[in-house]
């Protein structure tokens, strides 16, 4: 490794804010570097491993670690040693046929991704996903990664990384995908502490969209979070990882321990609880409590690790507060604490629901200053729900607006 690169930096970081002493780093930097190329963990994994950090903590430290990275422009350098950990023998110019490869993207858990130009394709760049080498003989991520594979290939939508091509080359298992400039929503968020309300809900639409989608082809994402949400150059957002998408038949997505894959912090209850019937309203929570860290900067709930976030998914309900003191608009709260009630049966039922009812009040969000009392002709029951005041059961007013029943947002507590 040379002097700078991302796995220094990475340890350098966790030092620096008191995770771990330097003799722990150092002993974990030498781990990495004398790995076996047919056995190779991200720099997270093994500290992860060696109980130095939590899953939260490693994410916190990645995302600086590749913001110090892109300061210094040594962004999209491949390592030589880190290539050669991750392909092994093949030919580190075009270890598979077709794609040559320009430098790294990232390293994950299981795979890392490179810039690669698809020479049958007029040298088009994409993003070349592959598993690493000592999970291919691993069941469940190799099955993680052929079922993500199958999907993106087979699904199109404007809003969903586009897969090309999958396959398997000698010991590389592989995904050609859409190669996305941008940045996650998580990392705007660490960097500019939070989205503007417009533009969370502008995102926040964009995904639902996906969603709707997805349940239209009988699918559960399963992992919605701001991580997952790249926000393109020209503004638009495309959701990705569909590596815990399950298909749901008969209103069941599989055996109960595979339901709590995902994210802790985004995990609905159902989730938590590791409930085996799954549907698209465990997805709406979890695009709540992103829409939740995009505007406010932090997570709805936090912990020491993730079975107390998880708990807290359970058990705790939302700090109405909170989302007051932050002067949030009245619009923006009552969907969040909608999205993220406990019981599903009093979300949103559909992505369908919550793009309709969101783009019903879209006036609203032109000014964080919006007085609903002022426009008494436009006074639908979301406003009634909004200002505290039970919906009327009775039809609308002379508005124009569905006359679908719509529960008062949920209280804290209930």
């Amino acid at each position: 490794m040379t002097k700078g690169s991302y796995e220094q930096i990475f340890l350098a970081l966790a030092v620096r804010n008191k995770l771990m002493t330097p003799e722990a780093a150092q002993a974990s930097l030498k781990e990495f570097s004398t790995q076996a190329a047919t056995d190779v963990h991200g720099i997270d994994e093994i500290i992860m491993s060696r109980g130095l950090v939590t899953e939260e903590q490693a994410a916190a430290l990645a995302s600086a670690a590749k913001k110090l990275l892109s300061a210094g422009k040594t962004d999209r350098v491949a390592s030589p040693t880190t290539t050669r950990r991750v392909l092994g023998t093949a030919d580190p110019k075009e270890p598979i046929p077709g794609y040559r490869i320009v430098g790294k993207l990232g390293t994950g858990g299981t795979s890392t991704v490179f810039l690669a130009e698809e020479t049958k394709q007029g040298n088009r760049k994409v993003a070349l996903k592959i598993l690493h080498p000592s999970k291919v003989n691993d069941p469940r991520a190799l099955a993680r990664f052929l079922r993500e594979s199958q999907l993106l290939v087979s699904l199109e939508h404007p809003h969903l990384v586009k897969g090309h091509a999958h396959g398997r080359h000698g010991p590389l298992v592989f995904l050609a995908m859409e190669f996305l400039e941008g940045e996650t929503a998580l990392d705007v968020v660490d960097r500019e502490g939070g989205f503007a309300e417009a533009r969370a809900v502008e995102i926040t639409l964009q995904t639902a969209e996906v969603l709707a989608y997805l349940q239209g082809r009988g699918l559960v994402h399963c992992d919605i979070k701001p991580g997952n949400i790249m926000i393109l150059k020209d503004g638009a957002s495309k959701l990705l990882d569909l590596g815990f998408a399950k298909p749901v038949a008969g209103g069941a997505v599989g055996p109960a321990s595979e339901t709590t894959s995902g994210t802790a912090q985004y995990m609905s209850p159902e989730q938590a609880r590791g409930q085996a019937d799954l549907d698209a309203r465990a997805d709406i929570y979890s695009l709540g409590a992103s829409l939740y860290h995009m505007v406010m900067g932090e997570v709805p709930f936090s912990g020491g690790d993730s079975v107390e976030v998880m708990a807290k998914q359970v058990l705790e309900a939302l700090n109405a507060s909170e989302l007051k003191n932050r002067r949030i608009s009245k619009h923006l709260h009552y969907f969040i604490e909608r999205m993220m009630t406990k019981d599903k049966a009093l979300r949103y039922q559909t992505p369908k629901e919550l793009i309709e009812d969101i783009r019903s009040q879209m006036e609203g969000f032109s000014s964080l200053e919006y007085k609903p009392e002022d426009h008494p002709a436009r006074t639908t029951r979301i406003l009634q729900g909004l200002r505290g005041q039970p919906p009327s059961s009775g039809p609308v007013d002379g508005g124009g607006n569905a006359t679908r029943r719509l529960r008062p947002p949920p209280r804290p507590g209930r």
